[in-house]
């Protein structure tokens, strides 16, 4: 017994050790592991001493002392920089092999830089728990993942939504297209995939229908197609989360999702389902959130009045077009609305009024309708959702008041929507709410003339909007002691008075828009926190002065203002700008020489700058919109700008700009859509590599010195024969416009008519050649402008293919020939000059020619007759002749008609010389000549002989006698009158 106690005792002492002590060829696994990436956060600064059992992120097993755990996950995921910094940067070393008992292991949140999924991971028997979820891993997920039959958590998503880190770290992560492995993974509970390609797969379902122990299954932005609408048998009934996201199903709501009955959780969100809502929803009785948000869907959502443990509805972006309160109390139990905490009806298309259903919802918290048709006022009884963290109202057609009695009882209230309503918000000037707002968001309703006063209380406020509210004040003091504003918009307003002369102590201000009112006086020093500056379309005036810091990181926008100068190269202490506006300012004098930090958008427009255009300006690789337009800027077309392969916009009209357009803006351009060169000095030919910008959409050098002809091969301007434009909703173009003329006026237009105008304008240059056949195939332009050139030939024949004409304008060139008749099927032109060329012929009528009944339209054309014109077709026989508009063009006709009689003298004299030389040298050719000849001659002698009887007269033998021939060959003339023969 004693020797019992003491093997016992010595048992224990060994397990003791062995806990405290981690396997050595372990311990060397991890530490190769640690050599293999790049820790910069020192996270794995543990990772030092003889026992690895102690280090961060591993856990050991109590009795043999391997490896069990394996934690590496970084808990910074908040997309920010952090998470960066934190993340363990390189590859997953092979050494891992060797922890054989590991059984849980999760490397998420790290960036292993594009290496391939390590396939070694399928030796891991004993694994239960894998996490490699965005760790930036790439290739085919190999199928050894089988061999994990005891696997119940699997995640190995690699989906991020913000596009600066997609683009730093964009891998594809694709997913075998034989997923035989997948049912291998008997005990699989929990499974994650969304980044991961399924494009190859459509057996997904079946497949994973294999997993009957499967209880949540996440997939995200997969590239699905199909989706099966029924399945044989359904087998996975024990999953509780369905979540498919962002996929392309194209197909209603599947059968079988009605089967899942043990369902809390089901997300079908933008996964393009269109047609009705699936009638057997209601069968879901252990839902507990029902999103659909983002498909097609139609109709009224079935009945769920059996959904009693429902808290969380999400239709979002549908068509139900119906009435909300049929939706809410006709499909809903009592009990059902009581329980919604969550409601989200935003951009539904449903209709009707607040009154009579929101009093039953005593436990939402968060309650979206914005984009509706819900009308009528709000009720006071909203003050009943006394839980309400979280309203918006917005875009639809309340009208009414809104007090404090709406407000008072909402006490948790923390985000406010109610934009793009017809509300007046009245409360007293020393109301003090009894909530905190965090978002404000107010716009277009009326709110002035004062400013609102209660918001001096709201000093938790973050965001405010207060944008065309009528507010006809100056600014209050308080307003700039709010420290915890980051967003704040009180643009077009009539805000007057003067800004403070610094605002560096408002830290945590992101972005300014102060645009649209009238201000004056000057542009106070800024905080370095700010991003977002927007000044416009006031009366300010002094300097962007530079900082050793520069607050600007991402907008400046300080337009239609006094006179607000570039001081001290300020662009050189510009960090990380993503917009520069300064249009409209006034400012002269030669651009800085530093521009390389301003990301996408430079509009320098409508000032008084001169000298040339900086390399550094136009050598950006980011660079997408460039508007130079209207200074007196020189030089030549600007070298650098062909290493500017983003850029979309360009416009440098109304400048000295000279020289040609280099063949390589054909070629760098890909995504140019708009170009804009008018008034310049501009020489030479059109490249022909132009045309090689199958985006462009608005193409305007007119007023230059162009020669030449038009370049072939338009109808590869694609864009150009698109009924819609290819202009996408970046948010740049929310701050742009271009200038055009068309029917005869200046337009200016903004992004919404640019989404729409299409334009071609050649005018006022020097063009030569015929208008190319090709041309008709651009149907999308509104606009085509070819006047004051010399071109020639005749009006392309099927013009009227290009449906969408609205202007067009080829009046003072030297075009000829008919008007095409299908020019009247241009059902949508209304302003049309073929004035001054050498038209002729009838001009057409009918459809929209009708309306277009000015003379002025075709005066000038002495050849062409019909209405509108006084000249009738049938008296109209004169041939062209010179007059007052038209001596150009009888000059050039009477040089061509010298040139060709000269051509035909010269050919007739050739021509006989030719033949003379022959027969004079050429013997045996001369009788052969004469021999033919004398052929003739008998033939026609006969003939005469027999019409000569017929009428009393007889023609004899005519001939010549030649010397040096034949007796045989000699005649005379006689002509002999015979008596009739009877």
């Amino acid at each position: 017994m004693h020797y019992f106690s003491l093997n016992f005792l010595l048992l224990v002492f060994i397990q003791a050790f062995l806990a405290n002590c981690c396997i050595e060829h372990e311990r060397d696994a991890l530490l190769e592991f640690k050599a293999g990436v790049n820790d910069t956060s020192s996270r794995l600064a543990s990772w030092s001493d003889e026992n690895c059992c102690n280090w961060a992120g591993i856990r050991c097993n109590n009795q043999t002392g391997h490896v069990v755990k394996l934690n590496l996950r970084n808990t910074y995921v908040d997309y920010s920089d952090d998470w960066i910094y934190y993340s363990l940067i390189g590859k997953i070393s092979p050494s891992l092999i060797f922890l054989s008992d590991l059984k849980y292991l999760d490397l998420s949140f790290n960036n292993f830089t594009g290496s391939k999924f390590p396939e070694f991971i399928g030796a891991f028997r004993n694994l239960k728990y894998l996490n490699l979820s965005y760790t930036y891993l790439s290739g085919t997920i190999p199928p050894q993942l089988g061999n994990l039959s005891r696997l119940m958590y699997l995640d190995l998503s690699n989906y991020v939504e913000y596009e600066y880190l997609l683009n730093q770290y964009s891998i594809v992560f694709m997913l075998n297209t034989d997923t035989w492995w997948l049912p291998n993974l008997r005990n699989l509970k929990h499974m994650e995939m969304s980044g991961v390609d399924f494009k190859d797969s459509n057996d997904w379902v079946e497949t994973l229908n294999k997993l009957s122990s499967l209880e949540v299954l996440v997939l995200y932005n997969n590239n699905l197609t199909h989706i099966p609408q029924s399945i044989p048998f359904v087998n996975f009934t024990s999953l509780k989360v369905l979540h498919l996201s962002d996929q392309n199903f194209n197909t209603t709501i599947p059968i079988w999702v009605g089967s899942l009955h043990s369902l809390n959780v089901l997300i079908l969100e933008e996964c393009n389902l269109v047609g009705p809502y699936l009638a057997t929803l209601g069968n879901l009785t252990s839902l507990n959130k029902l999103t659909l948000n983002y498909n097609s869907l139609v109709g009224m959502v079935p009945p769920l009045h059996s959904l009693t443990k429902l808290t969380d509805l999400s239709l979002r972006d549908n068509n139900i077009e119906g009435d909300i309160r049929e939706l809410l109390l006709g499909k809903l139990s009592n009990y059902t609305l009581g329980n919604l905490e969550y409601l989200d009806l935003s951009s539904t298309n449903i209709s009707g009024t607040l009154t009579g259903w929101i009093t039953d919802m005593t436990s939402v918290t968060h309650l979206e309708l914005y984009k509706n048709n819900l009308s009528g006022t709000i009720p006071i009884d909203i003050g009943n959702l006394t839980n309400l963290i979280y309203l918006d109202l917005g875009l639809n057609s309340f009208t009414g008041l809104l007090s404090e009695a709406h407000l008072t009882s909402l006490l948790n209230l923390k985000v406010l929507y109610l934009d793009e309503n017809n509300i007046t918000i009245l409360v007293d000037s020393d109301w003090t709410p009894s909530f905190q707002l965090n978002t404000i968001w107010l716009s277009s309703c009326k709110l002035g003339p004062k400013f609102p006063s209660w918001l001096r209380r709201q000093v938790e406020i973050k965001d405010l909007y207060l944008i065309d509210t009528g507010i006809d004040d100056s600014i209050p003091d308080w307003l700039w002691s709010l420290s915890s504003l980051s967003i704040l918009d009180l643009s077009t307003n009539l805000l007057r008075g003067k800004l403070p002369a610094s605002l560096v102590h408002m830290t945590k201000l992101m972005s300014m828009d102060l645009s649209n009112n009238q201000l004056e006086g000057k542009i106070p020093f800024l905080p370095t926190s700010l991003k977002y500056l927007f000044l416009s379309n006031n009366s300010l005036s002094g300097q962007l002065r530079k900082n050793r810091k520069s607050p600007y990181k991402n907008k400046l926008i300080v337009s239609n203002n006094n006179t607000v100068e570039i001081v001290e190269l300020f662009p050189c202490r510009l960090t990380s700008l993503d917009y520069l506006d300064l249009s409209s300012n006034s400012l002269s004098g030669h651009l800085p020489p530093c521009w390389s930090n301003i990301s996408y958008i430079v509009n320098l427009a409508n000032n008084r700058l001169s000298g040339v255009v900086p390399s550094s300006l136009s050598c950006s690789v980011t660079l997408e919109v460039l508007k130079l337009e209207n200074n007196s800027l020189t030089g030549e077309f600007p070298f650098d700008l062909q290493f500017c392969c983003r850029l979309k916009l360009l416009d440098l009209g109304e400048n000295s700009f000279h020289g040609i357009i280099p063949d390589w803006v054909g070629e760098s351009f890909q995504q140019l859509q708009i170009l804009r060169l008018r008034s310049n000095l501009i020489s030479g030919n059109i490249p022909s590599k132009l045309t090689q910008l199958n985006n462009l959409q608005f193409l305007d050098l007119s007023n230059n010195y162009l020669t030449g002809p038009l370049p072939s091969g338009l109808d590869n301007f694609t864009s150009m024969s698109q009924l819609f434009s290819l202009l996408n909703g970046d948010i740049y173009y929310y701050y742009m416009s271009v200038n055009a003329i068309t029917k005869g006026l200046i337009l200016e237009y903004d992004y919404r008519g640019l989404s729409f105008f299409k334009s071609m304008d050649l005018s006022n240059n020097n063009l030569t050649g015929e208008i190319p056949q090709e041309i008709v195939v651009l149907d999308g332009l509104l606009n085509l402008n070819l006047s004051h050139n010399h071109l020639l030939g005749n009006i392309p024949f099927e013009i009227g293919n290009m449906t969408s004409l609205e202007s067009l304008d080829f009046h003072k060139n030297i075009l000829t020939g008919t008007i095409p008749q299908s020019i009247s099927t241009l059902y949508s032109l209304a302003v049309l000059n073929f004035s001054y060329n050498n038209l002729s012929g009838s001009i057409p009528n009918g459809h929209q020619l009708q309306t277009l009944n000015d003379p002025s339209i075709y005066c000038g054309n002495p050849y062409l007759c019909g209405p509108p014109l006084e000249t009738s077709c049938e008296s109209s026989v004169r041939l062209p002749q010179s007059d007052g508009n038209n001596d150009s063009n009888s000059e050039i006709t009477d040089d061509r008609d010298k040139w060709l009689y000269l051509f035909i003298e010269f050919g007739f004299v050739a021509g006989f010389l030719l033949v003379f030389f022959i027969l004079l040298f050429k013997v045996k050719w001369r009788y052969t000549y004469f021999q033919i000849v004398d052929s003739m001659l008998e033939r026609v002698y006969i003939m005469g002989v027999i019409i000569g009887r017929k009428k009393n007269w007889v023609v004899a033998h005519y001939g010549c006698l030649w010397q040096n021939s034949s007796p045989n060959h000699r005649c005379t003339l006689q002509l002999i009158k015979s008596q009739t023969v009877s």
